[in-house]
């Protein structure tokens, strides 16, 4: 077997995988706030949109432009 292909010994992978388990370990809850503020910044809006005030909607849409064609 080549010299390179050595390199990975049982030991070595064990240590190897200890070492990302533990990096795993102390990362993932920051990964997971970073996700959650994430996700509760863009559902934010949509919050305040579904409690928006009724006629502050329908203003707007009397405002809107519609071009009416009849045929």
């Amino acid at each position: 077997m080549p010299q390179f292909q050595t390199f990975f010994t049982p030991a070595r992978l064990d240590e190897f995988w200890y070492y990302v388990k533990w990096i795993l370990f102390y990362a993932a809850p920051a990964i997971m706030i970073m996700a959650a503020a994430g996700a509760i910044s863009l559902l934010i809006p949509v919050i305040k949109k579904s409690f928006a005030n009724e006629n502050e909607i329908n203003r707007q849409d009397e405002t809107d432009d519609y071009e009416i064609r009849r045929y």
